[in-house]
C-alpha cells in the first residue's frame, strides 16, 4: 500500500503488528515515526501480537480475552482522539 501526506495528513492512526515469533515493538516504533513524518496523529496505544499462529481461532477470533480487551481500548482511543482532534465533545 502506498500512503503519503495527502492520505494521512491530519488523520488519527494506530499501530498494530502481527508476528510469527515473539512480540517486538521495533516495527511499531518505526511505523510510529513514519506515520508522524507524513503528519498523521498516532495514538499512544499500540498492539503487538506475537506468535500469531496460536493467537487466533480457526475462524479468526482472538483467543486471549485480555488481548481482545486491549483491542477494544485501542479502538476507543482512536475514536476519542479523533473527536479531540476534530473538536467534537
Amino acid at each position: 500500500m502506498y500512503s503519503s501526506f495527502e492520505h494521512l495528513d491530519g488523520k488519527v492512526a494506530g499501530a498494530i503488528s502481527v508476528l510469527g515469533g515473539q512480540a517486538n515493538n521495533n516495527a511499531l516504533n518505526d511505523l510510529r515515526t513514519i506515520m508522524r513524518w507524513v503528519h498523521a496523529w498516532v495514538i499512544p496505544e499500540q498492539i503487538a501480537i506475537g506468535q500469531a499462529w496460536k493467537a487466533f481461532s480457526p475462524d479468526g477470533k482472538l483467543l486471549d480475552e485480555k488481548l481482545s480487551q486491549r483491542f477494544d481500548e485501542f479502538a476507543m482511543s482512536l475514536v476519542e482522539n479523533t473527536k479531540k482532534l476534530r473538536g467534537i465533545s
